[in-house]
C-alpha cells in the first residue's frame, strides 16, 4: 500500500506540530437558512472526461478505478474526503478525520444540495467576477462596494448565461 504524504493527510491548522490553533478549532454543520437547512454539499472530487478526448476508454478505466469504493476507503483513511457514502460509513476511514468534522460532513451529505455553484456555461466569466471582491480583500481595498457590484453583475451574468435552458 501507497503511504500518502503527511501534507494531503492534514492541513496546516490541525497539524499539532505547526498549528498555534488547533485546541480552539471545531466543526459544525451549516444552520438551517430561511428556507430550511438546504446548504451546498461541497464535492470533495469533481472528476470528468472531456468530450474532445481520444483516450476516453482509458480515462474511464482511469475513474472507475479513482472512484472504487477500495480507493475511496485508502484515500479517506489518509485524510481525503472521498466521495462515497460506503466510505463515510466506515469508521475506519473516519479515524483521521477530527470526530466532529467526520460528523458534520456526514449530516451535510444528508441535508446538502450535490453541487456547489450555479450551473453555468461560462465558468472562467462567473470566477472572474466572483472573484473581484477576494481579489480586493487581497489588496487591502474596500470589499463591500467591490461585492456590491459583483453581486449584481453576478445576478445578471447568470440570467444571460442561461438563456439556453429556456430554449
Amino acid at each position: 500500500m501507497v503511504e500518502l504524504p503527511l501534507l494531503l493527510r492534514r492541513t496546516n491548522f490541525l497539524d499539532p506540530k505547526i498549528s498555534t490553533v488547533q485546541d480552539t478549532v471545531g466543526f459544525a454543520p451549516f444552520p438551517a437558512a430561511p428556507a430550511g437547512a438546504r446548504p451546498f454539499n461541497i464535492p470533495s472530487w469533481s472528476l470528468g472526461i472531456s468530450a474532445f478526448s481520444r483516450l476516453r476508454d482509458e480515462a474511464w478505466q482511469f475513474l472507475r478505478w479513482a472512484t472504487s469504493p477500495e480507493m475511496v476507503r485508502r484515500l479517506q483513511a489518509g485524510g481525503i474526503p472521498g466521495a462515497r457514502q460506503s466510505a463515510w460509513s466506515d469508521p475506519a476511514t473516519l479515524a483521521s478525520f477530527p470526530p466532529d468534522l467526520a460528523k458534520s460532513m456526514q449530516a451535510q451529505a444528508q441535508i446538502g444540495v450535490g453541487l456547489d455553484r450555479p450551473d453555468v456555461l461560462q465558468v472562467g466569466r462567473a470566477r472572474d467576477i466572483i472573484g473581484r471582491p477576494l481579489v480586493a480583500g487581497i489588496l487591502g481595498q474596500p470589499v463591500a462596494p467591490v461585492s456590491r457590484e459583483a453581486d449584481a453583475e453576478f445576478a445578471d451574468f447568470l440570467v444571460r448565461d442561461n438563456r439556453h435552458r429556456e430554449a
